[in-house]
């Protein structure tokens, strides 16, 4: 069975959002072990986020150019991009979050922001090595 070029790539940001989603849950609960259970929704906030940016980064790999201004839009900006926007609410609600001695609720916001931005760099830069990008990945007769 071969897939389609879009079919691959969302393949793999999907493999690779979940991937972020083990990381991030791993990191999260080093700090606050309850994070880790699968009864505590921060955990699902977290891994339905990471997932997310695997969905929209595969999605927006079909832009090789900024739609509005018009520049260069490499795979590495357009994942952070895409990254850091898809986090921003979970962000948010790292700002909600009880100050610590370790942890500030600032410090949450930007850590949530910037681990966004970063897995949506990495995941599109590996789904544009192994997947392909432009509107090439949508059209029919692509392998």
């Amino acid at each position: 069975m071969s897939f389609t070029p879009i079919q691959r790539r969302f393949s793999l940001c999907i493999v690779l959002g979940g991937l972020a989603a083990a990381l991030c849950i791993t990191l999260a609960s080093r700090g606050q072990a309850e994070l880790a259970s699968v009864h505590n929704p921060i955990f699902w906030a977290i891994v339905s986020d990471r997932l997310l940016i695997g969905m929209v980064v595969a999605l927006a790999g079909a832009y090789t150019v900024h739609p509005l201004l018009g520049f260069s839009y490499p795979p590495l900006l357009r994942g952070a991009c895409m990254g850091a926007l898809v986090s921003l609410p979970l962000a948010a609600g790292g700002l909600a979050s009880p100050a610590s001695a370790d942890l500030t609720p600032w410090l949450i916001f930007w850590a949530t922001l910037l681990s966004g931005a970063f897995y949506g760099a990495i995941i599109d830069w590996l789904a544009t090595r192994f997947g392909g990008e432009g509107m090439a990945l949508f059209s029919p007769g692509a392998r």
